[in-house]
């Protein structure tokens, strides 16, 4: 058996093989039966505590009979599982919290950002990032491992990944560094706009209660899976995966989509801010 604990590939895949046995009827313990495995073994897989190889896999995909692209891709991500990506090369100090994350974006096909009081972590620039994270009392040297990690964490949006970011307007006010600093962020938004792949969109204070007032989250859909939710909190953060959790988040998408500014209005929005942000600053 693999030792290594498993990353958010081989978690995801658990997850799935779980839902396919429900779908054939078979519960843990039959399950287990049919692999020779105790009862035990099987929960603590689909759980996420415990690692499979890919024959174990490929053993699970046969029992539950899955078939067609479903089987296809299940194989895949199999496959490829245990693959390091670049977070777990060469970063000494890195969150599994982050890393988990970076796992997750990697495969994603779409990423949505709900961020009401900050610029969400792909679209900031370094020094704001740094600036936020220092605030936060993390120490020096654990915040220059963060911000390399979220350099190559925001390669993701200049693939084919759909990314959307729905930003309160309180956060496009918060001085976060200083002027000069939020202006260069600002900005940064403006150009990272001009991606075919990158949609931000401005939530106005005015709009009143809505769903989203409660915090900021990450959802992060795949093809043929069910989503994944990630909570940041403080220091750390939380996945939610069950379909009862996430559902929620994304009825509030789904809100926070019909409250939000259009796209070209919230680019309006933050050029003004902008403008005024400059006028400061250099006055």
């Amino acid at each position: 058996m693999p030792r290594r604990s498993p990353g958010a590939k081989a978690k995801r895949l658990a997850r799935e093989l779980a839902a396919d046995r429900d779908r054939v009827g078979l519960n843990l313990r039959e399950a287990a039966e049919a692999m020779g495995w105790d009862k035990s073994t099987l929960s603590r897989i689909e759980t996420g505590k415990r690692n499979m190889s890919y024959e174990e896999a490929v053993q699970l995909i046969g029992l539950y009979k899955v078939s067609g692209d479903r089987r296809d891709r299940l194989l895949n991500m199999a496959r490829t599982m245990h693959e390091a990506g670049w977070w777990e090369q060469g970063l000494r100090g890195l969150p599994a919290d982050t890393s988990s994350l970076a796992d997750y974006e990697s495969e994603a096909k779409r990423i949505t950002n709900w961020a009401p009081l900050m610029i969400p972590g792909l679209l900031q620039t370094m020094e704001y990032g740094r600036t936020w994270m220092l605030a936060d009392g993390l120490d020096p040297e654990d915040v220059e491992v963060r911000l390399t990690a979220r350099l190559r964490r925001q390669h993701i949006l200049t693939g084919d990944v759909q990314y959307a970011a729905f930003i309160g307007e309180p956060a496009l006010h918060a001085e976060v560094g200083g002027l000069q600093v939020l202006s260069t962020q600002l900005g940064a938004l403006l150009d990272m706009a001009q991606r075919p792949n990158v949609t931000i969109r401005v939530v106005p204070s005015r709009v009143g209660a809505h769903r989203g007032q409660l915090g900021g989250f990450l959802a992060l859909e795949f093809d043929e899976f069910s989503p994944v939710v990630h909570v940041e909190l403080v220091r750390s953060g939380v996945f939610l995966d069950d379909t009862t959790l996430t559902d929620p988040y994304m009825e509030a998408l789904t809100h926070l989509s019909r409250v939000a500014m259009g796209e070209t209005e919230s680019l309006r929005t933050i050029t003004a801010t902008k403008g005024e942000v400059d006028s400061r600053w250099t006055s």
